[in-house]
């Protein structure tokens, strides 16, 4: 049976440990303190960076990388606490636009906040600048091979 090299294993279940350490502890954050997931609130940030027109269901999912049933629920569950809310489509009535509430603005620029600071205080502030670029560079590397 092939075998990593004990650098390859390190990097490897290095990367798989602290995504899962960070996205545990961010997400316990998050809901201990606003009752909102890392993927609710990735949902309402998606909104408010596509502005005001609002985001077709089938687009949100693909950008947050949901299947359609799991973006169903999340946003049944954001509708109920008032912070998105679903209209029609106007152009072709077969799908459906979500758009962030004023309440879901308010309550998502006072999550960013709290967020911004559990990732500094959980990541970055444990890397030096240098190290950050390395990452960052690293991270576009992957993506942008993704699929070959």
């Amino acid at each position: 049976m092939a075998k990593l090299s004990n650098t390859e294993l390190r990097a490897w279940r290095g990367f798989l440990h602290t995504h899962d350490d960070l996205w545990k502890a961010l997400d316990a954050r998050l809901a201990s303190a606003f009752d909102l997931s890392i993927p609710g609130y990735e949902l309402l940030l998606a909104l408010e960076e596509a502005g005001g027109g609002g985001v077709r269901m089938a687009e949100l999912a693909k950008r947050l990388r949901f299947s359609a049933g799991g973006l169903t629920r999340l946003v049944d569950k954001l509708q109920d606490a008032g912070l998105t809310e679903r209209r029609k489509c106007e152009v072709d009535g077969r799908g459906f636009y979500v758009h962030l509430t004023l309440a879901g603005r308010r309550h998502l620029r006072r999550v960013h906040v709290k967020h911004l600071e559990a990732v500094r205080a959980l990541f970055l502030d444990k890397l030096t600048p240098g190290e950050q670029a390395a990452l960052a560079e690293i991270w576009d590397k992957l993506l942008t091979t993704r699929g070959a």
